[in-house]
């Protein structure tokens, strides 16, 4: 099996067709494949391979060039979030044994005391000037890249992924997606979430397109996808509900664009049938995975989306999902069990932790923390994370079920549900609300009237709370533990 970067470049290196377009002009892949090759092989020269090198940067050519050169170098990229704090730092410079960093200018003061190799954006092209010939002899199972994820204990793990890894979960994707070179995906995650990663990923396998938006108005991506003529579009749950609160995004005919993906955490039902509706005639992806994963672990294909509505479909192409009981075994249509995969995608382990990989995978099976249900069809529908589970009164309380039903009140923009520590209950159900300019008090009394027609008594809310924003961890998703240590401290509560 080839090294991942030879594989992604396999039919687009030598192409004169544009990668990368934007506002700065134009960058052909062979542009891109010349810069890569000439770093990747300056890298060898000093370093050899099977070296750690960190990768911290927004979404630029600096990132793309630096990821692919390590990798294509025979070294593991090892990727960090650009907001990360000092103490997740602290440890993964401790745990990772870097020989070298790749940062971006503006983080430049988080490296302070290193006395390892520094580049910058500048450096690229002094690299890219000390090429010699050599020729990559990585192994399938060699790391080709850690991406680090928190636990639930909170602490961050080192996702080990091989370029075994990337290949397979590469290819499944554009198996369902049916990429081409003709594709032009405006991106908004960012490359050091799996989610952004796997976009690029696809993309130069096909020899697609790429327009990067790191704007802070989310809304701007509307501007980009109309100038570039994008065909694709992806985002987390808060980016389609930003855009849906805080832009006309609805009310756009979006020509060029054929589909979109929704992928990392559960988008309520509501807004799903808000954007096939805006948009019938485009495919709309609701799409399942983890870091552990490479990427994506299911998908549901766009014409069931009405009728399996919740549900996150089945796996991808070359992976085997399952949801099983406390025993292994399947559950049938109804019952709630762990989700669980096997396949070539699926991560070598935590880095430096092998207690952690060994709860994680277990017999070559992984064990995602996701609890779900099937339908007669096998169809998947998530329930919760397990370390999400509410437990109320003896009872295990799901938050999907309780937030899809607040959210199906007009005046209710945003639902979160948490457990907040009760002395009589153990933990108290507590919905955390947005309801935009609509009066809280009457907005409260609708939910608990509706809650208390609609659920069991012991899912019924015991408080309603508002907020105007909801805390976002790097990968824009909801952050449940700070939402949850903040209504804590302004109840005087402790853990």
């Amino acid at each position: 099996m080839m090294n991942f970067v030879d594989y992604l470049f396999e039919n687009s290196g030598f192409s004169d067709n544009p990668f990368l377009v934007g506002s700065d002009g134009v960058i052909t892949y062979a542009s891109l494949y010349n810069d890569v090759n000439r770093v990747a092989s300056a890298l060898f020269e000093r370093y050899g391979s099977g070296k750690r090198m960190l990768l911290v940067s927004e979404n630029n050519y600096f990132f793309i060039v630096s990821y692919l050169s390590i990798i294509k170098s025979g070294n593991t990229a090892v990727l960090i979030e650009t907001s990360i704090g000092e103490r997740d730092l602290a440890q993964v410079l401790k745990n990772c044994s870097l020989t070298a960093y790749f940062v971006q200018k503006q983080f430049l003061d988080l490296f302070d005391d290193t006395a390892a190799d520094i580049y910058i954006e500048d450096d690229l092209g002094v690299l890219s000037q000390e090429q010699s010939e050599f020729t990559s002899s990585d192994h399938p199972e060699d790391v080709a890249v850690i991406i680090f994820t928190s636990g639930s204990t909170g602490t961050k793990k080192g996702v080990m992924l091989t370029h075994k890894n990337l290949i397979a979960n590469t290819d499944s994707i554009l198996g369902y997606l049916h990429l081409t070179g003709s594709d032009r995906i405006c991106i908004a995650l960012p490359f050091f979430y799996c989610y952004g990663a796997s976009l690029l990923h696809t993309h130069i396998r096909v020899g697609g397109s790429l327009v990067l938006n790191n704007k802070i108005f989310l809304g701007s991506v509307i501007l980009d996808i109309n100038r570039y003529q994008c065909t694709g579009f992806s985002g987390v749950p808060s980016t389609f509900q930003i855009l849906i609160h805080r832009t006309h995004f609805l009310r756009e005919e979006l020509p060029s664009l054929r589909y979109f993906t929704q992928a990392g955490g559960h988008l309520p039902n509501k807004y799903i049938r808000m954007l096939i509706d805006a948009f019938p005639e485009k495919a709309f992806f609701v799409m399942y995975g983890a870091t552990e994963a490479t990427a994506r672990l299911s998908y549901l294909p766009p014409h069931l989306v009405r009728e399996k509505m919740g549900s996150i479909g089945k796996g991808i192409p070359g992976v085997t999902l399952e949801v099983v009981d406390s025993h292994g075994n399947p559950v049938h249509p109804g019952e709630i069990g762990e989700i669980t995969a096997i396949g070539e995608n699926i991560m070598k382990g935590y880095y430096n932790d092998p207690e952690g990989t060994a709860v994680a995978i277990r017999d070559g099976r992984y064990f995602t923390g996701d609890l779900a249900t099937i339908d007669d069809e096998g169809y998947i529908y998530v329930v919760g994370r397990s370390k999400n589970i509410i437990k109320s009164g003896g009872y295990r309380i799901s938050p999907n079920e309780i937030e899809d039903l607040i959210l199906s009140l007009e005046e209710v923009s945003g639902c979160v549900v948490v457990g907040i520590p009760d002395d009589m209950m153990g933990e108290a159900v507590t919905a955390v609300v947005q309801a935009g300019c609509a009066e809280t008090e009457e907005v409260s009394t609708k939910i608990l009237s509706l809650c208390n027609t609609s659920l069991p008594s012991y899912k019924v809310p015991m408080s309603v709370e508002f907020v105007d924003e909801y805390p976002l961890n790097s990968s824009n998703k909801v952050d449940r533990n700070r939402l949850k240590a903040r209504i804590m401290e302004e109840r005087g509560l402790q853990e």
